[in-house]
């Protein structure tokens, strides 16, 4: 009698454990937090390039290599999750090629001169697929294609961004110093399943990317040039950027600064004069915001 219970009891834990795994997509069962979009990757997750091709810095990848994302700092990045077996890739694909890559080609990067990098990431590992794969990229002409899974281990980027679907878009702002984003940050973080038109989507992410700001060039220090005394002064010239707004300060000890004067940049060489200057032991120095 209690054998019997004890059976009725496992089948009755057994019954909702089988339905959960049928319900799982198999393959895609993960369990982790996944990126969020804003957040900044902090991994530089890497994948495996399936074809030779050309870094844009000038680097040589051979077939086989990897490929760190941060082999492509400095632009905005669109990676395109696909597998050729799905119906939503293959309508994805040429459409990401026309509203992406040959839009911003032609345009020469986003509206602030910010060049934008597509790469095309095969998710399908198993051999049978990969003839197919093979045809389907040399269609599409996609310059930069790379395999997310090495040996067993399949799809660990993918993970980090979607537990399942495709296609899958992320996209990443690689710029550093940017007034606009971190360096990192994630811009998109989407899986399309079901969907075979993407303008709307696009056109979406285009207005994304637009914003990304190139890399702020920090102002070029302000120059005291030509020191002298004249009688008792003490005499200089100050080499500035037009139009930028400098405090002259002064400090006897290099540690506590007291602001002389204020003046706004010019694109000659500013004289500046201190009549109150003693022979000796007196630090200047301009700051500028």
């Amino acid at each position: 009698m209690k054998q019997t219970n004890l059976i009725r009891f496992i089948k009755h834990l057994a019954r909702p454990l089988l339905l959960a795994l049928a319900l799982a997509p198999f393959g895609e069962f993960k369990a982790h937090a996944l990126y969020q979009t804003g957040q900044v990757v902090t991994n530089n997750f890497s994948f495996i390039a399936r074809r030779p091709f050309t870094r844009p810095d000038g680097t040589p990848v051979p077939a086989g290599a990897q490929v760190r994302i941060q082999d492509f700092a400095g632009r905005v990045v669109f990676l395109e999750w696909f597998a050729v077996w799905c119906p939503y890739c293959v309508a994805a694909a040429p459409q990401v090629e026309v509203g992406i890559v040959d839009w911003y080609a032609a345009r020469g990067g986003n509206p602030n001169g910010v060049q934008v990098l597509h790469i095309a990431v095969n998710q399908e590992a198993n051999a049978a697929y990969q003839p197919s794969t093979d045809n389907f990229i040399n269609q599409q002409g996609f310059g930069f294609v790379v395999n997310d899974y090495e040996g067993s281990v399949i799809n660990p980027v993918r993970f980090q961004f979607q537990s399942g679907g495709q296609p899958t878009f992320v996209i990443l702002n690689g710029v550093t110093n940017s007034p606009s984003h971190l360096p990192w940050q994630i811009l998109v973080n989407e899986q399309r399943y079901g969907q075979t038109e993407f303008s709307q989507t696009l056109a979406g992410y285009r207005a994304i990317i637009d914003t990304v700001q190139p890399s702020a060039v920090p102002p070029a220090p302000a120059q005291l040039r030509a020191p002298r005394l004249v009688g008792n002064d003490f005499e200089f010239t100050l080499a500035t950027q037009p139009n930028r707004t400098y405090r002259l300060e002064v400090s006897t000890n290099l540690v506590n600064w007291s602001t002389l004067r204020t003046v706004t940049g010019s694109a000659s060489p500013i004289l500046f004069r201190d009549t109150n200057a003693p022979l000796a032991g007196r630090f200047y120095r301009a700051v500028t915001p």
